[in-house]
């Protein structure tokens, strides 16, 4: 029996000394700021290292604007009579449209230029300050003014050249919804327009 009380009392001691040393070693990592700074070090690794783990993860891949087309020369003769000979420079693909008086130059679903008779083109440009909508009116020279729109559509930037067709004034003009690098784009197809 002496046997038996001694292994119970041995066995109390030792359950006591496991638990004071939990608790001991519970309040010692409390009170050492340097191991609280060694954990979140270690913690802070550990987040930097989940955005690398997540890089592996499919990601959604921004959709990349497809490669401009390369400017070719398009005929202009189906514009009609005025037009026999004439070519403009514009990207592969551009349609050349005419439905008599109107004729056009669709480089795609959304940006576009049209060509038209136009006698009083110097009071056409002044009249663009009239309209509360333009903004941005530039008078770069006798045969080009640029502006923008800012109607409920949003921002719109619009243009018109004037051009010599055998021996009388022509407008080219458009406007686009995309961009100011549009709306130069379509300039340029309009000043590249000739007659070879």
């Amino acid at each position: 029996m002496t046997r038996f009380i001694q292994s119970v009392v041995v066995l109390g001691l030792t359950f006591g000394l496991a638990c004071d040393s939990k608790t001991d070693a519970a309040a010692d990592k409390k009170a050492d700021p340097k191991a609280d700074a060694k954990k979140a070090d270690a913690k802070k690794a550990t987040d930097e290292k989940a955005p690398e783990a997540k890089a592996d993860a499919p990601t959604e891949v921004a959709k990349a604007d497809p490669p401009a087309a390369a400017d070719e020369e398009i005929d202009l003769s189906v514009w009609g009579p005025e037009f026999a000979g004439w070519v403009a420079m514009a990207p592969a693909g551009t349609k050349v449209e005419f439905d008599d008086p109107s004729r056009q130059l669709a480089i795609s679903d959304e940006d576009f230029l049209s060509v038209g008779e136009a006698p009083g083109y110097a009071d056409a440009i002044k009249s663009l300050a009239g309209d509360a909508d333009n903004s941005n009116i530039v008078v770069v020279s006798e045969t080009e003014a640029r502006w923008e729109r800012n109607p409920p559509l949003g921002k719109e930037w619009n243009f018109d050249i004037k051009m010599d067709v055998g021996g009388k004034p022509w407008s080219c003009a458009g406007s686009t919804f995309t961009d100011a690098a549009m709306a130069d784009k379509l300039v340029a197809i309009c000043k590249s327009m000739k007659k070879k």
